[in-house]
């Protein structure tokens, strides 16, 4: 029984983690343990343990008793979480210089030709996707497991569309930048994947922090 149960809070909570992420579940939205196990099929036992899990991670946070709400990320909240990010992302790309095989470089190229032209047709969601798909190669090319958990999770974080690629007075600077990393890999030039990584994700919070309305960005965040 207990198994069964263990069974069911997984696979409700990766659910709810994929609706989350796909801002599914936004913060107006209240999040209730009884409507869950309606919806799922399930009793409201698995779903107490996935919705905790849920909360223990940061992504929702009790409304009242088994009432949840997704949390709304801010500029402090945004902030924190592209800290981490962008160390993750640096050291990814730095063992990715390290490590890459051929493999891993056909697949750098396979998605950047890809993200050119969702860029070029303006297709938003196509070039989110793709954008996830390019760190992910990263992160996967870097021969480190636990980092790559790691920075799915932390990507897990982010409930909106990535914003960078629909804006078109950034959109070339970012795809020029996706091409620079790329090379640095290639070439094995650790210091310079690592910085170049970086600097990707600070210009990608900036991009989100302007989004917000924020009017400053703690220095710390954008080296």
């Amino acid at each position: 029984m207990t198994t069964q149960i263990s069974t069911l809070s997984d696979q409700a909570y990766e659910r709810l983690r994929g609706a989350i992420s796909a801002g599914q579940l936004p913060p107006t939205l209240v999040i209730r343990e009884v409507d869950l196990a309606r919806e799922y099929g399930m009793s409201r036992t698995p779903i107490r343990e996935a919705l905790h899990r849920l909360h223990t991670e940061g992504l929702i946070q009790q409304a009242a008793p088994g009432r949840y709400v997704a949390m709304e990320l801010g500029p402090k909240e945004l902030t924190n979480i592209y800290q981490v990010r962008e160390a993750l992302v640096g050291m990814a790309a730095r063992l990715a210089a390290k490590h890459r095989t051929r493999v891993d470089l056909a697949k750098f190229e396979d998605t950047l030709e890809a993200l050119d032209r969702a860029c070029e047709m303006e297709a938003d969601d196509e070039a989110d996707n793709l954008v996830r798909a390019y760190f992910h190669a990263i992160a996967e090319a870097s021969g480190n497991d636990y980092l790559h958990e790691m920075l799915g999770r932390v990507t897990d974080l982010f409930r909106y569309r990535a914003l960078a690629v629909s804006h078109p007075e950034w959109r070339d600077r970012l795809r020029r930048g996706h091409r620079a990393l790329v090379d640095a890999i290639a070439s094995q030039d650790s210091d310079l994947a690592e910085r170049l990584a970086r600097e990707l994700i600070a210009k990608s919070l900036a991009i989100r922090i302007a989004d917000l309305g924020a009017a400053n960005v703690p220095a710390s965040s954008t080296g």
